[in-house]
């Protein structure tokens, strides 16, 4: 018998061991989730003079055209990063209207707001148009940005002075434009259509033959401040209820240089009473004026004295600019 029990120890022992080497499983039930970190938003670059489009688009190696690196830069969240130079259809091949991706981000020298003559450097210029979006009445357009793309830091306007042209439309919604030079058009600078939520700050909207900006379809909810509209035909167009340009519900904080525009700064012809925050920026004089006889006046409502009259807020505009030198 004592034989018999000694021959049974090993056996135990052996199933012992077997447990101790089947630890429980750790993988399941105690470590955390392995961390999965986002991939970095890409950015391309462009050299109109150094660059190739058959190049990777790195810094070393920039592509050519806007047009060719917004064929690649099609995921929301890159960059394009333009250096200065002319990007037009005749000397660098670009096609038009340059059309930004879904939240894409366009960036030129916004230092400079794509203007270099001004420090002595060379300009970032868009200069070009084409067809536009359908059911626009634009004959022609420079740049259409998508929903929730950048465009920044450029010199903006046509090739030619055609008739109807718009610089930039805004066909889709949660557009930000900063710190671009707009010029050129014959009908509207920056077009606002039926879309909303934008961000219009630190632009020189200038010298356009139409209106600098037109809320012509939609708007609201957009932010206009610390821009400089001058040298329009018309200033700030409202045919419907658009942008805040100042003390609205978007916290707008003005700062707007809406002065020397050459029939008037601010002009609505809403068909329905609007209302319109313009508090805080700058005019031709230190009390805006309301007129439409076109004479240097400040803002024209072609309502006014109806039912359907604008209600214009310019509480806190304190500074006039006229005759001084027009920005």
């Amino acid at each position: 018998m004592k034989t018999f029990a000694y021959t049974r120890i090993p056996v135990i022992l052996l199933a012992v061991l077997a447990l101790a080497a089947c630890p429980k499983d750790k993988k399941h039930h105690d470590d955390p989730p392995p961390v999965t970190m986002p991939p970095a938003s890409p950015t391309f670059f462009v050299n109109a003079s150094a660059g190739l489009d058959t190049n990777p688009g790195t810094q070393a190696s920039p592509f050519k055209t806007i047009t060719h690196a917004l064929t690649v830069a099609t995921t929301s969240g890159s960059t394009v990063q333009v250096a200065p130079g002319l990007y037009d259809a005749v000397n660098n091949l670009e096609t038009f209207p340059v059309t930004v991706p879904a939240g894409v981000l366009l960036i030129g020298d916004e230092a400079n707001k794509g203007d270099g003559t001004a420090s002595g450097t060379i300009s970032t210029s868009i200069v070009g148009k084409g067809t536009p979006p359908a059911g626009s009445a634009a004959t022609t357009v420079t740049v259409l940005p998508g929903t929730g793309s950048t465009v920044a830091g450029f010199n903006i306007t046509s090739d030619t002075n055609s008739f109807g042209h718009d610089t930039l439309f805004l066909g889709n919604s949660s557009v930000t434009l900063r710190n671009n030079t707009v010029t050129g058009a014959t009908r509207y600078g920056v077009e606002v259509d039926a879309t909303t939520n934008h961000v219009i700050s630190g632009n020189r909207i200038v010298n356009n033959g139409g209106s600098g900006l037109g809320f012509v379809k939609g708007g609201v909810g957009s932010k206009v401040e610390s821009n400089v509209i001058t040298g329009n035909s018309f200033g700030v167009e409202y045919d419907v209820a658009g942008g805040d340009l100042g003390g609205g519900s978007t916290g707008s904080a003005g700062g707007n240089v809406i002065s020397c525009n050459l029939t008037v700064d601010l002009v609505t012809v809403a068909p329905t009473a609007i209302t319109i925050p313009a508090a805080h920026n700058l005019w031709d004089h230190t009390t805006p004026s309301f007129s439409c006889n076109f004479t240097g006046d400040d803002i024209c409502d072609f309502s006014a004295g109806t039912a359907n009259a604008a209600t214009i807020t310019t509480t806190g505009s304190a500074q006039t600019l006229n005759p001084s030198p027009c920005p």
